[in-house]
């Protein structure tokens, strides 16, 4: 993927949009543009430069949210995760000893897999 391509060649990453969704200032020229309104712009820039090739359809997975069904933008933001392996054991143990109960316990075996795993 892109990530990995600019990993390997040791290329800047460089985020041109605010979490607002708008450009920042990496683009001075589009600024402060909504996403959809820097596309249109920035495909008559190239065209006045006379840089501009071509526009082809290319099918792809647009990720959308689930919520506003609005186009999901790939940002790139620091990961992070929390560390439940010792959380999970102890709420395996609850259940095993007892002391707490899953209703239906039909699912014991579902939370056992979900937090062994």
């Amino acid at each position: 993927n892109d990530y990995e391509v600019g990993m390997r060649h040791k290329l800047p990453f460089v985020d041109c949009m605010s979490d607002e969704g708008l450009i920042n200032d990496v683009c001075p020229m589009f600024a402060g543009m909504r996403r959809f309104d820097a596309r249109v712009a920035v495909r008559r820039a190239l065209q006045e430069l006379d840089l501009y090739v071509q526009c082809l359809d290319h099918e792809m997975v647009v990720p959308t949210c689930s919520r506003s069904k609005d186009i999901v933008e790939p940002l790139l933001k620091p990961q992070w995760w929390v560390n439940c392996k010792d959380m999970a054991a102890r709420s395996i143990k609850k259940v095993q000893d007892g002391e707490l109960k899953l209703i239906p316990s039909q699912f014991d075996k579902t939370w056992y897999n979900w937090l062994a795993d």
